[in-house]
């Protein structure tokens, strides 16, 4: 009986030590558990991860801008996901074409984005956001917005009262300088007349005077798309004579040579020019008269264009003829001179 009785409780001590071992190793696998234990969220406590986390997308897409040399610049609205404590916030900008499919160009952790794409055109951009920090957690994609890269520069033309800004103005000049942009449109033209400072009108054209007489005015020139991509400066000259030339003097006539054809010979002293220089003469003359009658278009309906000579011979139809004469000298610029001094009546032959 002693025997027995001692074996029980030995055997009853045997199992309490048992049941405490078990006890302590259960709370250690607790214990152990909890440190690692997943959370949906956040937490405070940097060995806790997150399972699961719902995280939206920015809450909308602006439009996009162009920019020069083909940047398009993006920007959004914030998530409203709250990353909380112990996670980061960053956001992933995707280009494709129109419609998709997208491939990632980009983090920030800001609300704009400056993309080059790699040659021009029209591209699609959407943004996810994303929250990393015991795990990474991506939202679907904001709406698309399209943008337009752009690197080419308008090309410009210059004209000068609706034409050709070569050669002499006898006036105020009305000069035009237009652009042309294939890509995102004008936006603007600068010019600087004289040195005096540039002047910049918004849209793709603008105009303006030049005055004054001058051989030499100066009108620098560029143009600028709406993404910012400039022409080159273009540079030109506008030359303005405002003063009429000298007449030609000392203007005589003489009965031309026997034979055909039957001619008055005329000779003269140039008129002279001092800025655009003489370009030549109007010679007018009257039909067969008995006296020289006073000089209009009228009374000398006949007339010719000659260049910067100094004599001329009339042709007539009819010899015996008396014919009167006078000159006007044309400077480059298209002044005109007074009359000369009539010449005749002088007899053909």
């Amino acid at each position: 009986m002693t025997t027995r009785s001692a074996l029980g409780s030995l055997s009853d001590r045997l199992l309490a030590i048992a049941f405490v071992l078990m006890v302590t190793v259960a709370l250690a696998a607790m214990a152990t558990s909890e440190t690692q234990a997943s959370f949906t969220g956040t937490s405070t406590n940097p060995t806790n991860q997150a399972s699961s986390m719902s995280v939206q997308p920015p809450a909308s897409q602006n439009n996009t801008t162009s920019a020069a040399a083909g940047v398009v610049n993006l920007s959004w609205t914030a998530t409203p996901t709250a990353p909380g404590a112990g996670h980061t916030l960053t956001y992933l900008v995707l280009r494709g074409p129109v419609g998709g499919p997208y491939s990632q160009v980009g983090t920030t952790s800001g609300l704009s984005y400056s993309d080059t794409p790699p040659s021009d055109g029209t591209y699609e951009f959407v943004v996810e956001a994303r929250v990393t920090g015991g795990g990474s957690f991506t939202s679907a994609t904001s709406a698309a917005k399209t943008g337009l890269s752009d690197r080419v520069a308008p090309t410009t033309s210059i004209t000068c009262n609706a034409g050709s800004c070569a050669g002499w103005f006898n006036a105020t000049v009305s000069v035009s300088v237009t652009g042309t942009d294939g890509g995102s449109g004008m936006g603007s033209v600068t010019r600087n007349v004289d040195g005096a400072g540039q002047t910049s009108t918004s849209g793709a054209s603008a105009s303006f005077n030049v005055s004054g007489e001058n051989a030499a005015h100066t009108v620098a020139y560029f143009t600028t798309d709406a993404a910012g991509n400039a022409s080159s400066t273009g540079n030109q000259t506008v030359k303005i004579d405002l003063t009429a030339p000298t007449a030609a003097t000392a203007l005589t006539s003489a009965t031309g040579a026997a034979g055909a054809p039957v001619t008055v010979d005329l000779t003269w002293t140039a008129g002279t020019d001092a800025l655009s220089g003489v370009s030549g003469y109007e010679v007018r003359w009257t039909g067969n008269v008995a006296a020289c009658p006073a000089a209009n278009t009228t009374n000398f309906p006949n007339s010719a264009t000659i260049g910067a000579v100094t004599s001329y011979s009339i042709n007539w139809a009819t010899a015996g003829d008396k014919l009167c004469a006078y000159l006007v000298t044309i400077d480059n610029a298209g002044n005109r001179s007074a009359n000369s001094a009539v010449t005749g009546p002088t007899r053909t032959k």
